[in-house]
């Protein structure tokens, strides 16, 4: 597994707490996850590459980048840039896909979300990258929390499943329903 990470975020302390929970050894599950540091979005990009390169020899069968849309936001500032950034984050998806379909592998990204002001009704919060990425992802889930310390996912996209949520906690062991 590949894990691109654009905001410092991956905790191997984690993976060893859900690992122990299912009785698994953590430092093999551990060395089983390549985690790269993506410093920009060309960095992320070039690591995308890297994957590419590296994914030879390897049975990849997971690739997450988290959060896929940071950089690009942070770079690529104002409606000016937009065309611009939302070229470059198609050509980044249309390699992840490709990585997806030559490893028989699953993509994960994360992503970030911005607030709608003026929004009058429903969930003010939308998500970046627009149609672009909304297109270019085979099934698109949002998530939220609940009361209670509960969770909702919330599938909005799919070919193939109709629109559902599932409710879910986050506990040591990972996610339970």
């Amino acid at each position: 597994m590949f894990y691109i990470d654009t905001e410092d975020t991956f905790r191997p302390e984690r993976i060893t707490q859900m690992a122990r929970g299912h009785g698994l050894d953590p430092d093999y599950v551990l060395s089983r996850i390549h985690v790269a540091r993506a410093y920009n979005s060309a960095h992320q990009m070039l690591l995308a590459d890297e994957i590419k390169r590296m994914s030879k020899g390897l049975n990849v069968k997971m690739i997450i980048v988290d959060s896929l849309t940071s950089h690009f936001r942070a770079e690529f500032i104002g409606r000016g840039m937009l065309a611009r950034r939302q070229q470059k984050l198609n050509s980044h998806l249309k390699d992840l896909k490709k990585l997806a379909d030559v490893n028989n592998a699953l993509v994960l990204v994360t992503n970030q979300v911005h607030s709608k002001p003026d929004a009058m009704w429903g969930d003010p919060t939308k998500p970046i990258g627009g149609h672009i990425l909304a297109h270019a992802s085979t099934f698109r889930l949002y998530l939220r929390k609940a009361k209670g310390g509960r969770r909702i996912a919330r599938l909005v996209d799919s070919p193939n499943l109709p629109d559902g949520e599932c409710v879910y906690q986050v506990t040591e062991e990972g996610l339970r329903d």
